[in-house]
């Protein structure tokens, strides 16, 4: 983003670290938003079913609000590339900030419901996934922006993001009986 609102919106470096301040509010709803209705969507599915209360029901949560890292991603590139009003990034950026946090606290709810013996070894093996792309994808990433530049090359990542959207659905529906196979465990 410092390369953005220095190159795109003239920011001095002073300004620059406010333009966080959109991804930041965005990361405190999305936490505020899963940690207060994460327990009270998962009974009511667990009473709506009159059966037992399954892991797989802290994904449901995860549905509607990983929608906002796509919704964010497409937000914030056009409206950079397009040099709208400064504000209307750091929107985007909010956006992003309530799909991402909320799908990272329902993934390691949900590992932890999953895998109650070896929960710690499931949060250790994400967290590995995680930095192992963390570290891979800012190696294509300057490459990629150059060929493309901000509106497409963020909306070549929104489009991964919206390919993904279905995973939270396919391990609720599917996750019980991953789980009763054990397919994971060594």
């Amino acid at each position: 983003m410092s390369q953005v609102y220095g190159n795109q919106y003239n920011f001095t470096a002073k300004f620059v670290g406010l333009t966080y301040i959109g991804l930041g509010a965005g990361s405190t709803i999305g936490l505020l938003a899963t940690g207060r209705f994460s327990d009270v969507v998962s009974k009511r599915l667990a009473g709506g079913t009159k059966g037992p209360w399954e892991p797989e029901f802290r994904l449901a949560l995860m549905i509607p609000l990983s929608l906002g890292l796509p919704i964010g991603l497409f937000w914030y590139s056009w409206a950079a590339e397009k040099k709208e009003h400064w504000i209307m990034p750091i929107i985007g950026t909010g956006w992003i900030g309530i799909g991402v946090v909320a799908s990272f606290v329902t993934i390691q709810g949900y590992l932890v419901d999953a895998f109650t013996t070896p929960a710690v070894s499931a949060a250790a093996a994400s967290t590995v996934l995680r930095s192992l792309l963390g570290a891979v994808l800012p190696l294509f990433g300057p490459s990629m922006y150059s060929a493309l530049g901000l509106g497409w090359g963020n909306t070549v990542l929104a489009f991964i993001a919206i390919a993904m959207l279905p995973l939270p659905l396919v391990f609720f529906t599917y996750g019980a009986r991953v789980r009763e196979k054990h397919l994971f465990v060594l």
